[in-house]
């Protein structure tokens, strides 16, 4: 799992590639760490080279969300392959996050 992340006119992008799973998550976890701590209020997850998420890649994605908007901070979602977003869909999560 490959994690970068850029921070642009106020706006913070997160690109995640490979596979969010299991072995990867508590790597994901500290890499994304600068996520809660940036003054930006725009925050963009870029998926466009995420292969797969497991349950613990969802549950990072909902940390993220409910440690940031008490922040007024916004997420929104891009690149989601269909499969992925299937996943989503299935856990509810297509309703708690912004898709562009």
């Amino acid at each position: 799992m490959i994690t970068k992340i850029e921070e642009n006119d106020g706006i913070m992008t997160v690109y995640l590639e490979g596979r969010m799973d299991t072995s990867t998550s508590s790597e994901t976890e500290m890499e994304i760490k600068p996520v809660y701590e940036t003054a930006c209020k725009e925050i963009i997850i870029d998926c466009s080279r995420l292969e797969y998420i497991a349950s613990s890649g969802l549950r990072i994605f909902l940390s993220l969300l409910l440690d940031t908007q008490p922040q007024g901070k916004h997420i929104s979602v891009r690149g989601m392959s269909q499969a992925l977003r299937d996943v989503f869909d299935m856990t509810g999560f297509t309703d708690l996050f912004d898709f562009i």
